[in-house]
């Protein structure tokens, strides 16, 4: 029986997994935190953007309902929290899409970081990572089995932002993607949709590293220890609040710290020659999102892609779509 092509590309941050699937007739997305306990049981109801994952031999819990304590910061890739969260995130999409993974043969990209990308060796090993050297993968998405079989994996490096969904419009233009992550900000200009090589940077400077500086603030100014729990929170929600009293003060404080961030972000891009003359400038990356209110004021004529979170990922199935013709 000839098998179904199926197109898969995932974008696993240090912050959040995405992932799109396409084949001739469907197609879906998922989204979660990239956190991975391991467990013995679990004796929870598994909620959406969760899940309850066994891959040899080990239990694991995944997504939203793992602590934040749980989230790494490790520079490399080549973890198991993210060959898990790239597995989670093809499984998940084959069960939203109702198919069989023995029916099918799935193509897939993920991505690198451009450290990693510019170098053959990392990139050729974090390939055989994740294709599990070769061997066929055993993997169980709350109790239901799937074997995956996965060859010729395609990588892409962070920070390509919309260029490749994009390739009509980029014609003639130069581009400054700025993708703004959980962990690093990577740089990129673009000729069209040729990626400048010596264009090609990256930083320290992702939303953790602000998650960072606001609950160090919060200790010196409201003399309260903030966990990373209650960080995400109040990156989230832009205040601090004890005991259900809003601290009005930290608002304030919270605007000027992400402000003064940002402008790290830029700082560092001046001193690997970015200018900003006459290219076009995209945000990309969930950083950005957050990081809105800040960018418009600073860049008003600068683009923060639609849902920046996934304009990487929307590249790599644009590369996929390309490569197999689908």
């Amino acid at each position: 029986m000839m098998k179904e092509t199926i197109l898969i590309a995932v974008d696993c941050g240090k912050y959040a997994t995405k992932a799109i699937l396409k084949s001739k007739d469907k197609q879906a997305i998922t989204i979660f935190r990239t956190k991975m306990q391991e467990v013995e049981q679990v004796g929870i109801e598994i909620k959406n953007g969760s899940y309850h994952v066994k891959h040899n031999k080990k239990s694991y819990l995944v997504g939203e309902a793992v602590s934040e304590t749980y989230s790494n910061f490790d520079l490399t890739k080549k973890i198991d929290l993210h060959k898990i969260c790239i597995y989670t995130a093809i499984v998940d999409l084959l069960q939203l899409t109702s198919l069989q993974s023995e029916n099918i043969k799935i193509h897939l990209a993920i991505n690198i970081p451009i450290s990693a990308y510019k170098d053959a060796t990392s990139k050729q090993e974090y390939i055989d990572f994740i294709e599990n050297y070769g061997e066929p993968i055993s993997f169980y998405l709350n109790e239901k089995p799937y074997y995956l079989y996965l060859k010729d994996v395609v990588v892409a490096f962070e920070g390509v932002g919309i260029i490749y969904d994009e390739m009509e419009q980029m014609k003639g233009k130069y581009t400054a993607v700025v993708d703004i992550g959980g962990l690093n900000t990577t740089y990129c200009t673009f000729n069209g949709i040729n990626p400048i090589f010596d264009s090609m940077t990256v930083s320290n400077l992702g939303i953790n590293i602000l998650k960072g500086k606001i609950g160090k603030l919060i200790n010196e100014r409201f003399g309260v220890a903030v966990t990373p729990n209650d960080l995400e929170r109040i990156l989230q929600t832009g205040y601090f609040s004890h005991a259900g009293q809003i601290y009005d003060e930290s608002k304030e404080l919270i605007q000027q710290m992400k402000a003064q961030h940002f402008r790290e972000i830029i700082e560092f891009a001046k001193s690997r020659d970015y200018t900003f003359n006459n290219v076009n400038l995209d945000f990309v990356g969930g950083g950005s999102y957050m990081l809105s209110d800040i960018i418009q004021k600073e860049f008003p004529n600068a683009r923060i892609v639609v849902n920046p979170q996934f304009a990487n990922v929307k590249s790599f199935i644009k590369i996929l779509e390309i490569k197999h013709g689908l």
